[in-house]
């Protein structure tokens, strides 16, 4: 091949890519459908099995974490993501038929492409699962390193002290294991660009498929270099257009949404055209992006081919016209409606709930360490509704407040909770990490807390369980009754089984579980909340746990605008280290009339700030 001829091959894939573009976009529709129809009901399958297997109503991130990290759980990963690459390469062998035909002068519709594909579709899965294995031989290797000096370098102490402190064993093992991920990466791009003609040569050749990836390999022996540059071209051009035509759409949208405010009709049917413009627009991206990838690739092969055949497509069908254009409107059309159907189904999520609840995480941590009687009183002061702390036992049996199973992070002092007694944790600074003015704090007990809030904020207690507890539930449950406090408080964890026999012990008191997904009926859940991440609280998941009858706390939402956003989805509890400025954020937020309440919705859409009132006259 020769170096004009390298420097023409992105303007003949993108020619190329536009002259068949009713075809790849047909292909790349029909194939993105049967994606979600796969994956969907796959999904949902997998999580039900989970569930019958843990003879739960439901499971946490606790349970999902664990079943995640188990072979059965790295094995559906495994599986799905080799689903995905399958689903990948039956489409691009659908492309291929399209582009390799017109470079032939035959015009073969997206009918043709999927018959051949189907047609083909026994040899062409066993070049997938051929492709798996062999990503799987390289990738788990540098995996499981990994994992292994994870384990035996960064598992001493709480995780929390590593990510906090973030010691020399921790960025060592960090850089080490970055090293590794990216020694693999760059075996895995070699090893991509060796086999990037395997699936062609499958397709157009008559090579055995135990020779594909050898006999790819071989083909481009003296041209990786060019065709990294036709490659890196290529993802940047289709980058760079893509980002140009998306950030266009938003910068307008940005731009015009304000004009809407004042209507809540005319600003539903704004989100909506949004909406649905975008998202037709990043599949058209996609779609092209697509099409030119197998075009490059086509292009490539051909010119270093020389015995090509050109029967590949049956002769039935093979003259037959390109796709009507009338199915191509049919087409946008029904994806038009989806998105549409989309963005007012998003919109009508949008709730707001009058009586939010501030929880202070920790305390005021923002201004004080955390879990100590100064951040309990420092968030009393700024107005909380309640304080959020963390229980453990002690050597002794005592429950004392503290969130990570040892000092280290708080106090650099190499102690696990469940190790020492009270006394000994007297002897500990908690406070000076956060600044000298607090070198006085000492980790308080449940009952010190519990003293010091009575009558001035309620407390939501979250069980830490870490392998090491005694009688943790009983021993809370009697300290809230000897405090008198038993309507003022609510028990939470990560750990569903704590809950629930915590649940046993006293039915009638308000419990919780701390989560960011759940699988199962939330309806069948003896809970009275549920505390989720605030990366989490999609509009989906907290109608969800509303429908479910129980209310719905955020977690850790610090900012004034992630405070409004989480407020208009209508949570019922905002857990911030900073309770002073959520009061007044709630303050304002009532304020808000319902349209000023979307339209503050509408501008997070478009990463905008809160829009702030307009006075007449702001002289005090």
């Amino acid at each position: 091949m020769t170096a004009s001829s390298y420097k023409s091959i992105i303007p003949q894939s993108i020619q190329l890519s536009a002259k068949n573009i009713r075809q790849i976009f047909t292909i790349h529709l029909l194939y993105s459908a049967i994606a979600a129809t796969i994956f969907a009901p796959l999904t949902a399958i997998v999580g039900q099995l989970l569930l019958q297997l843990s003879g739960k109503p439901m499971l946490s991130d606790f349970d999902i974490a664990w079943f995640i990290l188990s072979p059965a759980g790295i094995a559906s990963l495994i599986f799905f993501a080799s689903l995905m690459i399958t689903i990948l390469v039956f489409e691009q062998t659908s492309l291929m038929v399209v582009i390799y035909g017109h470079l032939h002068k035959q015009q073969f519709t997206a009918i043709n492409a999927l018959s051949y594909t189907a047609k083909h579709s026994k040899k062409i899965f066993v070049f997938a699962l051929q492709l798996v294995l062999r990503l799987l031989l390289i990738t788990l290797p540098f995996v499981f390193l990994s994992a292994v000096i994870a384990w035996f370098t960064i598992t001493d102490y709480d995780i929390n002290y590593y990510l906090t402190t973030k010691p020399p064993v921790f960025l060592i093992t960090v850089a080490i294991i970055i090293i590794l991920l990216l020694i693999m990466s760059q075996l895995l791009i070699r090893k991509l660009f060796n086999w990037s003609l395997s699936l062609p040569i499958l397709l157009f050749s008559s090579t055995p498929a135990s020779q594909l990836f050898s006999v790819s390999s071989e083909q481009i022996q003296g041209y990786k270099k060019d065709l990294f540059i036709s490659l890196t071209l290529w993802a940047t051009l289709t980058f760079g257009v893509g980002a140009a035509i998306l950030g266009s759409i938003h910068f307008f949208g940005s731009l015009l949404a304000p004009r809407f405010l004042e209507s809540t009709p005319q600003l539903l049917s704004f989100l909506a055209v949004f909406v649905t413009v975008a998202s037709i627009a990043n599949f058209l991206i996609t779609t092209y992006s697509s099409g030119s990838f197998t075009s490059l690739l086509i292009l490539f092969y051909k010119n270093k081919s020389h015995d090509i055949p050109l029967s590949f497509v049956t002769k039935p069908g093979a003259q037959q016209q390109a796709i009507k254009l009338p199915l191509l409107i049919t087409s946008l059309l029904i994806f038009c409606g989806t998105a549409l159907w989309g963005s007012f189904h998003l919109l009508q999520d949008f709730k707001t709930v009058q009586d939010i609840q501030i929880i202070a995480h920790r305390g005021a941590a923002g201004k004080a360490p955390e879990n100590t009687l100064t951040s309990i009183q420092q968030a009393i002061t700024d107005g909380t509704d309640w304080v959020e702390i963390d229980v453990q036992e002690t050597k002794d049996g005592k429950v004392i407040v503290i969130h990570d199973s040892d000092f280290m992070k708080l106090a650099g002092v190499n102690k696990k909770v469940w190790d020492i007694t009270y006394d000994e944790t007297r002897a500990i600074d908690i406070g000076s990490w956060f600044a000298q003015e607090f070198s006085a704090e000492r980790t308080p007990t449940l009952a010190e807390v519990l003293q010091l809030a009575k009558g001035n904020a309620k407390v939501l207690i979250e069980l830490k369980y870490y392998g090491h507890t005694d009688k943790l539930e009983q021993r809370v449950a009697a300290i809230v009754e000897q405090a008198g406090m038993a309507d003022d408080v609510a028990i939470m964890s990560l750990k569903l089984d704590g809950i629930q026999k915590f649940h046993s012990i006293q039915p009638q008191w308000n419990t919780g579980l701390l989560t960011t997904k759940s699988i199962g009926k939330l309806s069948s859940m003896e809970l009275d909340f549920m505390a989720i991440n605030m990366a989490a609280a999609t509009p989906a998941f907290i109608r969800s746990i509303h429908n479910a009858k129980k209310d719905v706390y955020v977690w850790t939402v610090n900012e004034q605008v992630a405070m409004f956003r989480m407020m208009s989805l209508g949570v019922n509890g905002i857990i911030t280290d900073e309770p002073e400025l959520a009061v007044s954020v709630r303050k304002k937020f009532k304020e808000l009339t319902s349209v000023e309440r979307l339209a503050f919705n509408a501008m997070v859409l478009f990463n905008k700030d809160l829009p702030q009132r307009i006075y007449r006259d702001n002289s005090p």
